[in-house]
């Protein structure tokens, strides 16, 4: 736990750090960082805490082989939780601000893989969308291919972010950062939200996990806790695309994959960064920068085409 990690620190600050995020997930890594970072520097209290020990916690997790992706990730997590104790008045300076500790240089290009539009058909034809469970499967899978939404965005998705605003049908959520944002809402996606929901209307009414402010995606059956009113799990969702991809024998899929495809996808069909970024909501369209693989093709580089001899 975080308060026997680093008990020289008043324990609600650090809980209260973590709970900041609205991410479950996110939640559950900076947990996971923060216990990690504590083992490392031992018995030192936060203001004993020098940027050589930060600088040789990342070296101790480059020799664990960790993605430099993970490393810059985890170092960002200590530097925010410094930061945050500074303004608590538990420590003076920050040991792990980028000016001390540098961290890995960051990949201009995505890892992962995108899938075809061909292995896209062929992962959304496996589940059986007459039950409620392929249904909701179906739904999930399509939400990312098609809104490019995170996992954690989908699975804490509620009924009521579905809204008939501004003359058309919308998704409402919120996103990494805790912004909401507003998807259009297409018709495909709108009538398999609605066929999921239509299949499942009975057992939430049984087990009291309807209405607006339910979860729009929930798990069929909990009987670890016995609780419905609830919405799926990353790990759930993380189960549903691996057995579909699994199923449609297209290999190792994970549900970044499947934004990772819609953005790859847009690009090569001549969209723009800024055209894409309202999809995918990124802060910043040079993101979308990272997973252009298209700037790597040499065959569909203009130099090929182009002319001063052509007006």
């Amino acid at each position: 736990m975080i308060q026997m990690a680093l008990q020289k620190i008043d324990a609600r600050m650090l809980t209260s750090f973590v709970e900041k995020s609205l991410s479950a997930e996110t939640r559950r890594k900076y947990r996971a960082t923060v216990e990690d970072f504590a083992r490392f520097i031992g018995h030192l209290s936060p203001r004993e805490v020098e940027p050589t020990h930060v600088a040789a916690w990342r070296d101790q997790m480059r020799r664990r082989n960790l993605h430099d992706a993970t490393i810059i990730f985890k170092l960002c997590v200590i530097r925010s939780l410094f930061e945050y104790l500074k303004e608590g008045g538990h420590v003076e300076r920050n040991p792990a601000s980028t000016k001390v500790v540098s961290p890995p240089k960051e990949s201009e290009t995505t890892k992962g893989r995108a899938l075809s539009p061909k292995e896209v058909r062929h992962l959304l034809a496996g589940p059986d969308q007459s039950k409620a469970e392929g249904a909701r499967d179906y739904a999930v899978m399509l939400l990312m291919l098609r809104l490019g939404l995170r996992v954690g965005e989908v699975c804490a998705l509620k009924a009521s972010g579905v809204k008939w605003e501004q003359g058309r049908w919308t998704l409402r959520c919120k996103v990494k950062g805790g912004r909401t944002e507003v998807w259009p809402l297409p018709p495909d996606i709108k009538k398999a939200i609605e066929r999921y929901l239509e299949l499942d209307r009975k057992r939430r009414q049984l087990v009291g996990s309807d209405g607006d402010n339910a979860f729009l995606f929930q798990p069929m059956v909990n009987y670890r806790t016995l609780q419905f009113a609830k919405g799926i799990s990353t790990r759930m969702a993380q189960y549903i695309v691996g057995r579909w991809a699994d199923y449609a024998g297209i290999g190792k899929v994970s549900p970044h994959d499947l934004r990772r495809t819609i953005v790859t996808e847009m690009l090569n069909r001549g969209y723009t960064y800024r055209e894409v970024q309202m999809v995918t909501k990124h802060k910043d369209p040079k993101t979308i920068m990272k997973y252009d693989k298209a700037r790597e093709n040499l065959e569909a580089n203009p130099v090929n085409k182009f002319s001063y001899e052509d007006e």
